[in-house]
């Protein structure tokens, strides 16, 4: 089994946000966008082998892929610190999809796993 991945820093801290007016200011500010876009994206496939590796502990362990007290924490830590401007509701909404969604591979995962 391997290691954890190591964050790697979040690319949006070193991207200066465009100044406001001017004739690109708008092309600017989507250029911006599309690198938080692909830092997201990063992050996302990055969280997604993580749980795969976790899938692998908990074949291992006899662990069922559904943690439903984990998913409730994760939630609450995550609305905890939201300072906006999205509103918790749609932070919980958002996060609630990607555990879905990694949940998912991971059970996936699983199953693979348990085949073997």
């Amino acid at each position: 089994m391997s290691e954890p991945v190591a964050a790697r820093p979040v690319a949006a801290q070193a991207v200066t946000e465009p100044a406001a007016g001017g004739n690109d200011s708008l092309a600017r500010w989507r250029r911006h966008i599309d690198q938080l876009d692909a830092e997201l994206l990063r992050l996302l496939n990055q969280r997604a082998a993580i749980a795969c590796e976790i899938a692998a502990v908990k074949v291992a362990s006899g662990l069922p892929a559904y943690d439903p007290a984990r998913e409730t924490q994760v939630l609450a830590k995550i609305a905890a610190q939201n300072h906006g401007p999205l509103e918790a509701t749609s932070v919980i909404a958002i996060f609630e999809s990607i555990i879905h969604e990694t949940r998912r591979l991971g059970t996936k995962k699983m199953q693979q796993l348990s085949e073997k």
